[in-house]
């Protein structure tokens, strides 16, 4: 999805920027995240080269790292966070939901939430992290300008927009401290998928009491920072602490230009290593139809066209490290679904609504400018075009301009994509809801609509993706769009680490997760 406030309740210190200077508090709170230093040394260009301990990890970034998790804007600043902060909820080394600060939650309605906390959640000062803490968070996110702040309307949490409108008093945002472990979150609507959508960055916690030092709750504390090294060590009041195998973590800044294989994790590296691991995230490419096309609005035509392309060899021409896909949802959330692939005439298709060589079906494909966005258009238009029922052309325009055809229906056939703020098949499959503002390609079908809103009421989660199965096989006969890959991006990992899954498409890697297996020193 996509800077800070002025509460009293924080000092300084969480607005603090590291690596543009020596580890210090800032002496004005600035508008904007201050970009990269313009240069590094010599010596820090030089390769890293760090040699592998089980005590010690070595984590490489690009950007200034933050301490307040309102403000992150990128992998590498959120890859920090969670270090030294944890949520309700979080990601296992898998990828799966599991309970974080919170032991457990319950709801009979899907609407009005409870989450208990752990009795021994504590602060990094040894303190009880208690209920109340994430209220505060999460109303001074209501008050900053960080465009995360829309996250609580995401979250359908009761006069969420209301609140970061100004229109009423923050203390009417929908969270309250029933007790110092129990949370209740009220929604202005069902959303059963709630415990998914509060893993993301922006309701981690912070701290709200003056202190000279930045308090955490996560695996690992702040120790200081040595010019482009941050150093982290075991946070002992972790409730968790005896899982995290490393002791100590180190967050090196880098130069674009740097050789990276010394050190133990970098996330989407300038200079990716040879035979380094490509990562599926919750992103799909795909290209959709305008329903209120009169030819498109048919399932029949749809099905005869995404007959006639192959995302493979689209993938392999363009870029090898995708996924081709012949699905919308990413593979993580396909619930074991396998695409059946049907014989389609095609000319007996198109004859059936008047389509012939002398009257030809005219196709526009719509993209944004980009090298590797024209290349997917042409293939398409050459697949297409094996037909001489079709007539196929392209128009090619600005990214700002792709996004206003798309908001008011003028287009044919669109390029499109879709990533997921939480990992829950309900983040695809809620785009074709008939009534819902995402859905911009005029997609209605009722049978959808009904068990979408099925959904909302189910309160157990394998009746709920009992359900989202059925929903992907009706969208995938239905050929509701025509998908063309899951995004994969690179994230370098030392060879020595174990701990780290290659289907884990949340993007999250918790230092505290990963362990190494190396001959003891």
């Amino acid at each position: 999805m996509f800077s800070f406030d002025n509460s009293h309740f924080y000092s300084k210190i969480k607005r603090a920027v590291l690596f543009t200077a020596f580890f210090s508090l800032l002496a004005c709170e600035p508008k904007e995240n201050p970009t990269l230093p313009s240069q590094l040394s010599k010596k820090d260009k030089a390769v890293v080269n760090v040699e592998p301990s089980r005590e010690l990890l070595v984590r490489g970034v690009y950007s200034d790292l933050l301490l307040d998790p309102h403000s992150a804007q990128n992998s590498d600043q959120s890859a920090f966070l969670r270090d030294l902060l944890e949520g309700l909820t979080a990601y296992d080394s898998q990828g799966k939901l599991i309970p974080a600060v919170a032991e457990s939650w319950e709801t009979e309605d899907n609407k009005t939430w409870f989450f208990i906390l752990r009795e021994d959640a504590k602060w990094s000062t040894g303190e009880l992290i208690v209920a109340q803490d994430f209220v505060t968070s999460w109303q001074n996110l209501a008050r900053v300008s960080s465009e995360l702040k829309s996250y609580l309307a995401f979250l359908n949490i009761e006069n969420a927009q209301s609140v970061i409108n100004g229109e009423i008093a923050v203390e009417k945002l929908g969270v309250e401290a029933v007790d110092n472990r129990v949370l209740r979150i009220q929604l202005e609507k069902a959303t059963p998928y709630l415990p998914h959508m509060l893993a993301h960055i922006a309701m981690l916690p912070r701290y709200s009491h003056e202190s000279a030092q930045f308090v955490g709750n996560g695996a690992y504390r702040l120790v200081n920072q040595n010019a482009n090294l941050i150093h982290l060590e075991k946070n002992p009041h972790y409730w968790a602490a005896q899982k995290a195998s490393f002791k100590f973590v180190d967050y090196q800044k880098l130069a674009e230009n740097q050789n990276i294989t010394g050190l133990d994790i970098v996330q989407q590296p300038k200079n990716v290593p040879e035979n380094s691991p490509y990562f599926p995230q919750n992103c799909t490419y795909f290209y959709e139809f305008n329903m209120q096309d009169p030819m498109l609005s048919k399932s029949a035509v749809r099905k005869a066209l995404v007959s006639m392309v192959s995302a493979r060899d689209i993938v392999q021409q363009v870029d090898p490290q995708m996924m081709a896909t012949t699905n919308l949802l990413p593979y993580s959330m396909q619930m074991d679904q396998e695409s059946t692939w049907e014989p389609v005439v095609v000319e007996q298709v198109f004859g059936q609504y008047g389509v012939t060589e002398t009257n030809p079906l005219q196709l526009k494909i719509t993209h944004d400018q980009g090298n590797i966005h024209s290349n997917i258009a042409q293939r398409l238009v050459r697949m297409l075009s094996q037909s001489d029922m079709l007539r196929v052309s392209t128009e090619a325009v600005s990214l700002q301009s792709l996004l206003e055809k798309r908001s008011k229906g003028d287009f044919q056939i669109i390029r499109s994509g879709w990533c997921a703020d939480y990992h829950d098949p309900s983040a695809f499959l809620n785009v074709f809801y008939s009534k819902g503002p995402d859905n911009k390609m005029f997609y209605s079908n009722p049978k959808v609509d009904e068990l979408l809103e099925k959904t909302l009421t189910l309160v157990n989660e394998a009746e709920r993706h009992s359900i989202y199965a059925q929903l992907g096989q009706i969208l995938q006969s239905d050929n509701a769009v025509l998908p063309i890959f899951q995004y994969k991006i690179p994230i370098w990992v030392h060879p020595t680490l174990n701990g780290v899954h290659l289907d884990n498409s949340t993007g999250v890697i918790y230092s505290k997760d990963v362990f190494r297996k190396v001959r003891a020193q």
